[in-house]
């Protein structure tokens, strides 16, 4: 996998992870209301995996990123 490619995968998912995170924080809260404790700690259990993969994803665009700025700086020049 190159820089690139691994770059363009983190950045999706460090956009779609909070989003998927909203979307069962919404479901948990219907299912609460719904009376379905078991369903709602599954859902409550997946957001916090989400959160948790969230998490790496920004520590690891953030270690790619700076990876890909050290591998596109030109040399120093001397002017002498």
């Amino acid at each position: 996998m190159t820089l690139r490619s691994a770059t363009k995968t983190l950045l999706v998912l460090a956009l779609a992870l909070p989003i998927a995170q909203m979307v069962l924080i919404w479901v948990r809260g219907l299912l609460v209301s719904m009376g379905d404790d078991a369903g709602a700690r599954i859902m409550g259990l997946a957001g916090t995996t989400c959160m948790a993969a969230w998490s790496i994803t920004l520590v690891g665009l953030l270690i790619v990123l700076a990876l890909t700025s050290l591998a596109t700086t030109a040399p120093p020049q001397n002017d002498s």
